[in-house]
């Protein structure tokens, strides 16, 4: 009887634990395109994380082969993700604001990805 009732309460942690697992915050933010910067996103680079890694979505010959630049609100400057590259690392400290400002082929793209980390993954300094 008590395996019974060890298994019932292990099945249901494991569903509470599922829930709250899909209701904790994401950490990366989509941003739209938005030459006025009307769309924009909080990101903030906090240690152990050393700056922000921008992903063009999606990873198709299009976005490849085009640029965006995704605009520091507070920092008042440009990064650019270049041509022939699918994401690039921006070393950055703090709080910043940051819209998906332009691009060479704006309708080509769905947002672009962006997520505080660390570079693990060797991707390219922004420009």
């Amino acid at each position: 009887m008590k395996i019974k009732h060890f298994s019932r309460s292990l099945t249901a942690g494991v569903i509470l634990s599922s829930l709250a697992a899909l209701s904790a915050p994401a950490f990366a933010v989509d941003l739209p395109f938005s030459a006025n910067c009307q769309n924009h996103s909080a990101i903030a680079v906090a240690a152990p994380n050393t700056g922000i890694t921008f992903r063009k979505n999606p990873n198709s010959t299009a976005t490849r082969a085009a640029t965006a630049t995704v605009f520091s609100i507070i920092g008042l400057h440009n990064i650019t993700i270049p041509a022939n590259v699918v994401s690039c690392f921006y070393a950055v400290q703090g709080n910043d604001n940051y819209c998906f400002q332009a691009s060479n082929n704006a309708a080509a793209f769905t947002n672009i990805n962006a997520v505080a980390n660390t570079n693990t993954a060797a991707a390219p300094n922004c420009q």
